[in-house]
């Protein structure tokens, strides 16, 4: 059904069905409850897609995100659909899954259909892809990941820093045989983490190790417990920092199925603070990031980019992690 099969049902003008659409205000009552009954009737439904690239103006938001599983992405990009709906616009939401070519064929996909503005969490720092996005002038925001504030607004979290924060923790119950258990694709965010756990590993003269899994979810944690649990127990680490919580939660079932009491034997410490954190097997210690805060301010920075009617300053917010400690550190 087209807006002409609308107009002849209803036996008035294009220009009316199109006031019903847009204006409806503008329009008489008894004509627009004519013109809606003629579009009932029909099962009109009005394509957007088309109609914004007449008009070159659309509502609609593209977002990609690295991992949508992942309970902090979910997270954010709830808080961000919210801030956008309110505001009048529509989320497309795109799940990367770690695979930089997928999130190359997303960019390609939200390009065709004419995203009014782009949230990325990427892959790395200068995704393939967005550099023909950005000449059309499609305002990007740069999520969970610090950008170059000369093209990109950005919404981040200091990640060194939270390693940092888990480390001296670790440190100040006794713990020095650091085990840092991460996935095989280093995402930008998980690369900082481990740097700061390094470097203040480092400083202070704890031993360092790092297991690399299969991935980040539960599955992947079972893997690095069963990796400790082979060990004799004097070459195991005293302390596992895992680079999310999913990880975290999955060496803690798997250190107490092989026997290795948590955290007795050895404390873990995870990062994201998701919602189950608290209600884990063992309540999971963890760096809390402020996923709906992050989702909130991207969306507001996207909105008043989109919005901008002169010169548009970039802007950078970074958020400090939180330490929650709890019961796999601290008994």
């Amino acid at each position: 059904m087209t807006v002409r099969d609308v107009a002849a049902r209803a036996g008035v003008g294009l220009s009316t069905v199109s006031n019903v659409l847009n204006r409806p205000d503008a329009v008489a009552p008894h004509t627009l409850a004519r013109v809606q009954q003629a579009i009932e009737d029909l099962g009109y439904v009005r394509n957007d897609a088309a109609r914004s690239l007449r008009l070159g103006a659309s509502r609609a938001v593209g977002v990609v995100v690295s991992e949508a599983s992942s309970p902090f992405f979910a997270e954010v990009t709830q808080a961000a659909s919210l801030t956008l709906g309110a505001a009048g616009y529509s989320t497309l939401l795109g799940n990367a899954v770690q695979d930089a070519t997928i999130e190359r064929q997303l960019l390609e996909l939200f390009e065709a259909q004419r995203v009014r503005g782009l949230m990325i969490s990427p892959l790395g720092a200068d995704p393939p892809g967005l550099a023909s996005i950005v000449s059309r002038g499609v305002p990007v925001i740069f999520l969970d990941l610090p950008a170059d504030e000369e093209r990109f607004c950005s919404v981040a979290v200091d990640d060194e820093r939270g390693a940092t924060l888990a480390l001296q923790h670790l440190l100040s119950i006794g713990r020095r045989k650091i085990a840092l258990v991460r996935g095989p694709a280093e995402m930008p965010q998980i690369g900082s983490r481990a740097k700061g756990a390094r470097t203040y590993a480092a400083q202070n003269a704890m031993g360092f190790e790092e297991i690399v899994t299969s991935g980040y979810f539960v599955q992947a944690g079972l893997e690095a417990a069963a990796v400790i649990a082979g060990r004799r127990p004097d070459s195991r680490p005293d302390a596992i920092f895992a680079v999310n919580d999913l990880l975290a939660m999955g060496v803690v079932s798997g250190l107490l199925d092989h026997g290795i009491a948590v955290p007795a034997e050895i404390a873990v410490v995870g990062y994201d603070d998701v919602s189950v954190a608290a209600v884990a097997r063992v309540p999971l210690t963890t760096l809390r990031q402020p996923a709906r805060d992050i989702g909130n301010r991207a969306a507001s920075l996207l909105i008043a980019e989109m919005e901008v009617t002169g010169s548009h300053r970039h802007e950078s917010t970074r958020f400090l992690p939180e330490l929650v400690v709890r019961a796999s550190t601290v008994r």
